[in-house]
């Protein structure tokens, strides 16, 4: 479900929000009161918690994405 969308920021309280736009929530069956979680750094990542697997499976990329440094790999031997 690749889609570009733009949002502006509104305030709510001292906090920033965005819109999570509703045919992503919907394809994630997101309601209000669900848990995401959000990873930043150069980039924002929102992951449903339905998808939490795929952040341990894709973690060199999302590290790459992010502007994280590589991890040493270890030598199993």
């Amino acid at each position: 479900m690749p889609a570009k969308s733009e949002h502006k920021i509104m305030k709510h309280g001292t906090s920033g929000v965005v819109v999570v736009p509703k045919p992503y929530r919907d394809y994630h069956d997101l309601k209000t009161g669900s848990t995401v979680t959000i990873l930043y750094d150069s980039l924002l990542l929102i992951v449903p918690k339905s998808m939490e697997h795929i952040m341990r499976d894709k973690a060199e990329l999302i590290d790459q994405l992010l502007g994280q440094p590589k991890k040493k790999e270890r030598r199993h031997e």
